[in-house]
C-alpha cells in the first residue's frame, strides 16, 4: 500500500461511529482510503483499521482486539474491527489480508445498519456491508 505524503492543513475528525449506531440504529460512511496497523494502541498490542474520507476530513477507526481492561471484553472474531475486516474482504475479495487492504484503498461506502435478530440475546445484529 502506498501512503499519501501530501500534507492537508485540515485536520482529521475521527467520528463516534457508535453513537450514531445507538442513536440512529445506523451507520454510513464513504471513504477514500484505508490504513491498517497492527500494533496500536498505548502497548502497542492491539490492532486497528482506519476509514479515511479526504474530501471531508473526516476518518473512523475499529479496534480488532478487545482492550485488556475493557468493561465488555469480546473474542476477537466478534470485534467491530472482525466485523470490518469481514465485510471488507466479500467486497474487494484478496488472497490474503495485506490484498484486501491494498484493494480497499481504492475507496467506498460503509453501511452499519440494526437488523431483527431473534437468535440474538438482544433481539437484534449489527451488519455490517461494505460497497466498493
Amino acid at each position: 500500500m502506498e501512503w499519501n505524503d501530501e500534507t492537508n492543513n485540515e485536520e482529521t475528525v475521527f467520528l463516534p461511529y457508535r453513537k450514531s449506531m445507538k442513536d440512529e440504529g445506523e451507520f454510513k460512511f464513504s471513504f477514500t482510503g484505508i490504513s491498517h496497523n497492527d500494533a496500536a494502541g498505548a502497548e502497542g498490542t492491539s490492532e486497528c483499521i482506519s476509514l479515511f474520507d479526504d474530501n471531508t476530513a473526516t476518518a473512523v477507526t475499529v479496534w480488532c482486539k478487545s482492550h485488556k481492561d475493557s468493561l465488555y471484553p469480546l473474542p476477537d472474531e466478534k470485534t467491530d474491527g472482525a466485523k470490518l475486516a469481514r465485510a471488507l474482504k466479500r467486497a474487494f475479495g484478496g488472497s490474503n489480508w495485506d490484498e484486501v487492504f491494498e484493494l480497499a484503498s481504492a475507496g467506498g461506502s460503509l453501511s452499519v445498519t440494526k437488523n431483527d435478530f431473534e437468535a440474538s440475546p438482544t433481539g437484534y445484529a449489527w451488519l455490517w456491508e461494505i460497497t466498493a
